[in-house]
């Protein structure tokens, strides 16, 4: 009896934790169908006269789908140089014992503190002198690398035996023969988890655009709804709209790799 009150308890908790996060994203979807006289006065679940009107309204005034276009490069371009960059470090720092690893180990975990607001002016300062203002490289490639790639491969590698590596290499592999054809493939999972959340980070990031970016063909997506929101007499229906428009491409990317990312949040002790 003990075991099946401790079942309802927890079923409970976990439908109570479920209706919390997901009624906000039912609000907004709901919201995106109702006219901006409708959203607050009918009821969540009733059908709004707007329709898809809001999101034609709001697609008529912004290139939202340019917009778009720049954060999925932006996020993909970062999500290709994390992982890359954050496997090589990562299995250097599992796989390898030399001299100040340790000191270097330091300074990751200390790059994993400091918030880009801590940086951004001295940042800024430095892509200015290489003339990368208002270009593609100075937005994607300053924020490109996630310093957290290389702390979540690094748990990943030191929990793979030494005896596949030191087979491959009594074969004649080199480093990285071995890194891309033994090691990454047994860590697929921790891969995935990577890109999710550097992709996921990258998507959401706002400071560093509007601060490098002035050009509108450059906006991303995050810029391009802030200012939409930000016109004069806002329309919350159209608000909204773009909000749907802008959560899908996490929605999907992280719902293609779900089974993989949880795998790989458990096993490397990501929350």
């Amino acid at each position: 009896m003990d075991k099946l009150r401790q079942r309802l308890l927890a079923f409970a908790i976990i439908a109570l934790a479920t209706v919390l996060t997901l009624y906000p994203v039912v609000w907004m979807l709901s919201a995106s169908l109702k006219g901006s006289g409708e959203i607050f006065s009918t009821p969540l679940l009733v059908p709004g006269s707007a329709g898809l009107g809001n999101y034609l309204s709001a697609f008529a005034q912004y290139p939202f789908f340019h917009y778009l276009l720049n954060s999925v490069f932006a996020s993909g371009v970062s999500v290709v140089i994390t992982v890359i960059l954050g496997a090589l470090a990562g299995y250097s720092f599992a796989k390898f014992h030399y001299g100040m690893m340790g000191t270097f180990w330091i300074v990751v975990l200390v790059a994993l503190m400091i918030p880009l607001e801590a940086v951004v002016i001295p940042l800024f300062l430095e892509v200015h002198s290489f003339g990368w203002t208002n270009t593609y490289a100075g937005l994607v490639l300053p924020t490109a690398f996630n310093v957290v790639g290389i702390f979540i491969f690094r748990q990943a590698f030191v929990s793979i035996p030494d005896d596949y590596i030191d087979a491959a290499r009594v074969d004649g592999a080199g480093e990285l023969r071995i890194l891309m054809s033994i090691v990454l493939p047994m860590v697929l999972p921790t891969v995935v988890v990577v890109s999710v959340i550097t992709f996921n980070l990258n998507w959401n990031s706002y400071l560093w655009p509007l601060i490098v970016t002035s050009d509108d063909g450059l906006r991303t997506l995050p810029l391009g709804m802030a200012a939409f929101q930000a016109g004069f007499n806002t329309q919350y229906g159209e608000v909204m709209a773009v909000s749907v428009f802008g959560s899908l491409p996490t929605v999907v990317f992280f719902l293609a790799l779900q089974r993989y990312f949880v795998e790989g949040a458990v096993s490397t002790g990501v929350k």
